[in-house]
């Protein structure tokens, strides 16, 4: 992050000391947002509202009037307050307008500006109001610029009491209603002259405002951290007497503490006063150089094989004849790199139901992580997903590398005994086990490894592979292929002799409905039957029929390669007495 050499830092100093007193400021441009100012008095809320145009240029912020009597005052952040003993004899400078500037305000006794600090409070009346376009304001930072203490009829401060003010703004105050009645009011370009700067990382590059610095993510030990950017900048317009380094955020007591390494200054001294405070103190004669130069050799420490993850914070404040002048924060992140668990396998079956893979991970996963290829909510579904190998990416901080697993699936397939078919009556139909079963049975109940099927029905085999247990169903239909020739004897005596004693019809073809009637001279059915292996033993009515002649009529449905047929026949018999 940035640079820092002996030349730069007296190029930069020399360039800040001769830009004159402007050079060390707090400002507020209000470019990107409100920047944590607020308001008091009477305003209709306590957040100033961002505005991103219509500044001087670009953002600025807006109050509006609650309109409940008393006046309103914009309010500045802390970053304004503060030991700002540096900003003595320098300037206090904004922008500002008013919405309506008709009827000036009739209270009186109040003033434009306010400083509050070390117990009394410093008040300015200005020369002119804003107008309802920006008006540029500056006031000296000076107990002789027209200041007085505690009101506007109060004493001129005198420059020790004007002083300790500086070294302890605890608020300052610009005012923004002028006018009587409801009104609103706008400031932008805030900047408040100061002679010291300490900012952790002068271009900003670790991405914190506000003059501190975030180190780069740490992903596993060792962990050593700096606590300032390469460009680290240190200036004053007075001797500094030190700077203090506090650890807080501390997450594994006795492991993380605050080191200096290499060769300081010669001037400063760094003095431990434990693991979590570290003082650069100054023996004489060194420059803010010095204690830039110095900062940059300052390095937090965690000494243990592991980290709890998290932030932690190094407050970095420095000191001068006045007391304590500004305070930074260095942003230090050590990151739990989520493990992914060790990699493992399985084998599912076809068919069957959806599985969660991370529960196929070894160790001790991290959820949250993300699956390559990409599963939906990390199940793989044999019926949907390709087998092979799944990577698992663990949830894995910014900047870190991730941890990766990988679980292999395999997918045993089923089997098929093919599709349904059909056969003339008189073939015959082979079905095999598959050669990959272990175990198998036809739903005949046989456990041979075919079965010779000739006759219409339902066949099923289940067997088992490696892993899973499969079953497929075939259905087989015999078709008469050739027109079907049947016998109908024409005479029988039932005499119960076991010798052509009862009459049916020899029918050795597949059917699919059958039905039989037999009549007698008058036309009465003295026999039926649904099934030609049904004979009439020639009883009617529970007793024997009378001896004569008696007509038979037959129809049928057979399943035949051009559809199922329908045929229709009749014919005599004798009964023979």
């Amino acid at each position: 992050m940035g640079f820092c050499t002996d030349t730069f830092y007296a190029t930069v100093l020399a360039v800040l000391l001769l830009s004159g007193p402007s050079a060390f400021t707090q400002r507020s441009t209000f470019d990107a947002d409100n920047e944590g100012w607020g308001a008091v008095g009477d305003p209709a809320n306590s957040v100033a509202t961002w505005i991103p145009t219509g500044g001087n240029p670009d953002g600025h912020i807006r109050v509006t009037d609650a309109a409940t009597g008393d006046l309103w005052y914009f309010s500045a952040p802390p970053r304004f307050r503060g030991n700002k003993c540096g900003a003595y004899g320098r300037y206090l400078r904004w922008d500002q307008y008013a919405s309506d500037t008709s009827q000036i305000s009739p209270i009186g006794g109040r003033p434009d500006v306010v400083l509050i600090g070390g117990g009394l409070t410093l008040t300015y009346d200005l020369a002119y109001s804003p107008q309802k376009t920006w008006t540029p304001f500056e006031v000296l930072l000076r107990e002789d610029a027209g200041w007085r203490l505690s009101n506007l009829n109060g004493p001129t401060p005198t420059q020790a009491e004007f002083r300790a003010v500086l070294a302890n703004i605890t608020a300052l105050r610009i005012r923004g209603e002028y006018f009587t009645g409801p009104d609103f009011g706008g400031l932008d370009n805030v900047v408040l002259e100061d002679a010291f700067i300490l900012d952790l990382d002068a271009n900003n590059s670790s991405g914190v405002s506000d003059d501190g610095f975030a180190a780069d993510t740490l992903c596993a030990p060792p962990y050593a951290l700096p606590v300032a950017d390469t460009d680290v900048l240190v200036a004053f317009d007075r001797p500094l007497d030190s700077i203090t380094l506090r650890l807080l955020l501390v997450k594994d007591a006795g492991q993380e503490h605050l080191e200096a390494i290499g060769t300081f200054p010669g001037a400063l001294l760094p003095v431990s006063n434990g693991p979590d405070w570290l003082t650069i103190v100054n023996n004489g004669g060194a420059s803010p150089a010095d204690f830039a130069q110095a900062l940059q050799q300052i390095r937090y420490q965690h000494d243990g094989p592991a980290s709890t993850g998290g932030e932690r914070l190094v407050a970095v404040q420095a000191y001068g004849e006045c007391g304590a002048l500004g305070v930074r924060y260095a942003y230090l992140y050590l990151a739990q790199r989520g493990s992914a668990g060790l990699s493992g396998d399985t084998t599912l079956c076809a068919g069957g139901a959806a599985i969660d893979l991370f529960r196929v991970l070894g160790g001790s996963p991290m959820p949250g992580g993300r699956w390559i290829p990409a599963l939906t909510n990390g199940r793989f579904d044999p019926a949907i997903n390709t087998p092979g190998a799944y990577r698992y990416i663990a949830p894995a901080p910014a900047n870190c590398p991730a941890d990766t697993a990988t679980v292999s699936v395999q997918v045993e397939a089923g089997f098929s005994l093919g599709p349904d078919t059909s056969l003339c009556r008189g073939e015959t139909l082979r079905l095999e086990v598959p050669g990959y079963l272990s175990q198998w049975q036809w739903n005949t109940g046989s456990r041979a490894l075919f079965l010779d099927v000739g006759t219409s029905g339902q066949y099923a085999l289940e067997g088992r592979t490696l892993h899973c247990t499969f079953s497929d169903t075939l259905v087989v239909t015999f078709l008469e292929c050739e027109t079907c020739t049947f016998y109908a004897p024409n005479a029988f005596r039932p005499d119960g002799s076991g010798l052509n004693d009862s009459w049916r019809l020899f029918f050795p073809c597949s059917w699919q409905s059958f039905r039989l009637g037999i009549f007698d001279r008058w036309g009465n059915l003295v026999f039926q039957a649904n099934d030609p292996e049904t004979p009439w033993t020639g009883q009617w009515r529970g007793r024997l029929a009378l001896p004569g002649l008696y007509l038979w009529y037959a129809e049928w449905e057979t399943d035949t390669p051009q559809g199922r047929q329908r045929e229709r026949h009749s014919g005599e018999i004798l009964l023979v007495p």
